[in-house]
């Protein structure tokens, strides 16, 4: 009968334990010198080599020929262990033996020696998984255990078992194992099966298996079973349904040139290729992380755990990539990772987030070019009056050389001839030429122009004339309101229709509705009222 890879290569010793150097080298330590405790917890991720430890551990404190603290595994008691001979230690599983009555059975047997070994263990792995009472039916044999007792304790939820019994255990944390020694470990066991493998196919099961040994040997046996021969990267992402990294890196520059038609044929390819939407998502993410460690690290190739040249990739990539975008666009991954995972249509929450992603690449773009411009305004190419300057004044106390500039500019602007001081200026009128006044305005102080061309027309009344601007633009309102900016684009506007236009510039959550509105809404309501209730009951005051 077949046995799966990560049984066949469980470690039989201490020594073949990978990644938990500081927790193998203390119980080896304490067999050598016979400081044996009575209750361990081994904490830690899955597959990271907490019940294999363990049953190392309980064949080294009862080896009759110990190397190093290490069993010999050729003595009879070690092999009687091994093959499950002997009884005196017991393996439970706290999911399906979790109840109180579990509990008192164990108990109550622990208080019989061993029958053929030194110590009698009780390996309880998912240990979180005992109810409180079975917990506290524990407790006193933890406190006061047989001396030839020991407890094993094995859970991946440390924070769900109570204080009480983490402060009588002995604890072990099992770390992750890095990739570089899975790699290794699946080289070693893939040499010994005379199968040829792609170092790239092993980094990509390393890079899935999320730390864990035994998961990594899982995706392994599973990829091997695929086919006869060697077996290469194509052939790792097809079975495990994992997009390749060369996709990745068009995908992101395609979001960087806002190649949205492009994003989504790529999207359709990967979905019409059978690839798993949520581990795309992952894949993505994973792509941003190693584009963030790769921008801000010193040393991203002992971080990244990758090879050099897909490294140098990241960062050449990184390059045009600012880190506040990277950050935005991880946050929206993230966000979509999760909403994909409930959805029944995860395809458009990984459409949405690629559209999200390119409209943030535009957004970034406006905030490059405002910081551009405090730049310019900084460095003193535009000459903007300080804060403290006095308002300017009414038109009509103007000094004498403001309203010669005013008559020059009004020569030099062609006044709009289906429109004259005897005819009313309307808020169309003005829309369908403002573009010929930006344009004006260009033409003569290109810094008034990058200013005002953020704006946006928002209302014309009694001429009185709004402009808004959005959340984020205050530097480009604040600055255009400066009184010579002001009155220049006033001056413009005025001399453009023929009339005396005054100029408000707002942020648009300032936007209020013209008091004349707002006279003539409350007059609508009340004469609503009348015709509702008649005129003889309703009383205006």
């Amino acid at each position: 009968m077949y046995q799966a890879l990560y049984r066949q290569y469980r470690p039989k010793t201490f020594e073949e334990v990978l990644g938990q150097e500081y927790v193998t080298t203390t119980l080896k330590n304490q067999i050598q010198k016979e400081n044996i405790g009575h209750a361990y917890l081994f904490a830690g991720t899955k597959g990271t080599g907490k019940t294999s430890v363990a049953k190392i551990f309980s064949r080294g404190v009862n080896c009759l020929n110990p190397v190093d603290g290490s069993p010999c595994n050729q003595c009879e008691i070690c092999k009687g262990i091994l093959d499950e001979s002997i009884m005196d230690i017991i393996e439970m599983d706290a999911a399906s033996n979790r109840g109180i009555d579990d509990i008192r059975e164990l108990r109550d047997k622990v208080i019989y020696p061993p029958a053929r070994t030194k110590y009698k263990i009780y390996i309880i792995d998912e240990a979180h998984m005992l109810t409180n009472q079975a917990f506290n039916a524990l407790l006193k044999t933890l406190e006061e255990p047989p001396k030839h007792l020991i407890f094993i304790l094995a859970t991946t939820e440390m924070e769900k078992l109570p204080q009480t019994i983490l402060s009588r255990c002995q604890r072990f944390d099992f770390k992750r194992i890095k990739s570089k020694d899975i790699i290794a470990n699946m080289k070693k066991i893939c040499s010994e099966l005379k199968i040829p493998v792609e170092n790239r196919a092993l980094n990509v099961i390393a890079r899935n298996s999320d730390g864990a040994m035994r998961d990594a040997l899982s995706l392994l046996d599973q990829c091997i079973s695929y086919k006869d021969g060697e077996l290469t990267y194509e052939d790792v992402l097809s079975i495990l349904g994992i997009a390749n990294t060369e996709l990745l890196f068009y995908m992101v520059d395609d979001i960087k040139d806002k190649n949205l038609e492009d994003i989504l044929i790529k999207i359709d390819e990967v979905i019409q290729d059978g690839k798993d939407i949520n581990q795309f998502i992952k894949d993505l993410i994973f792509h941003f992380r190693n584009l963030l460690i790769s921008k801000t690290s010193k040393d991203p190739i002992g971080i990244m755990d990758m090879d050099e040249e897909t490294i140098a990739m990241y960062i050449e990539q990184g390059k045009d990539i600012s880190l506040d975008f990277i950050l935005d666009s991880l946050d929206i991954l993230n966000k979509s990772e999760e909403q994909a995972k409930w959805s029944t249509q995860p395809r458009i929450i990984l459409e949405m987030a690629a559209i999200k992603l390119i409209n943030l690449e535009k957004q970034m773009g406006l905030e490059e070019r405002v910081k551009k411009l405090e730049i310019i305004v900084n460095s003193g190419e535009i000459n903007l009056p300080k804060p403290t300057e006095a308002k300017v004044a009414k038109k009509e106390d103007k000094p004498k050389a403001q309203k010669q500039k005013a008559e020059k500019v009004k020569e030099e602007i062609k006044p709009m001839e289906t429109l004259d001081n005897k005819e009313e200026l309307l808020m169309e009128d003005i829309k369908n030429e403002w573009q010929k006044i930006l344009k004006i305005i260009k033409d003569k102080k290109i810094n008034i122009y990058a200013l005002l061309v953020e704006g946006r027309l928002i209302s014309f009344a009694n001429n009185n004339l709004q402009i808004g601007y959005k959340d984020g633009f205050g530097f480009h309102r604040d600055a255009i309101n400066k009184p010579e900016n002001k009155e220049f684009v006033e001056k413009t506007t005025s001399s453009y229709f023929n009339k005396n236009i005054n100029i408000d510039f707002i942020m648009e959550e300032e936007q209020t509705i013209d008091h004349t509105e707002k006279v003539e809404e409350k007059k609508n309501g009340i004469q609503e009222i009348i015709d509702f209730f008649g005129e003889d009951i309703v009383e205006i005051k």
